[in-house]
């Protein structure tokens, strides 16, 4: 699965997938010291999702002054549709 991250004309983060989700995503952990993201889904029997490469930093940047994330899904059989999630962030904001 390929996740991407952008921003909105809002300023605003979306995160898509070229394949659905296995599960409703429940928050986005943003670890600053490794400038990680991990997705933590609804379902408590699957790990979450790290995205594997390390956020540049403009993307930092934005991840940093945002709360929140919205997510924008299609699972089989359904319609593609978006949903808000919380940015959680991890560690010492200087850390970064």
């Amino acid at each position: 699965m390929n996740i991407e991250l952008s921003r909105l004309g809002d300023g605003g983060l979306v995160v898509f997938a070229d394949s659905p989700f296995p599960h409703d995503i429940r928050r986005i952990e943003y670890y600053r010291d490794q400038r990680l993201m991990m997705l933590v889904y609804d379902d408590p029997e699957h790990e979450g999702d790290l995205m594997h490469y390390e956020l540049p930093d403009v993307a930092h940047e934005a991840v940093e002054a945002s709360p929140n994330v919205m997510v924008i899904d299609h699972g089989p059989g359904r319609k593609l549709y978006g949903y808000d999630v919380p940015l959680v962030h991890i560690g010492d904001p200087l850390a970064a």
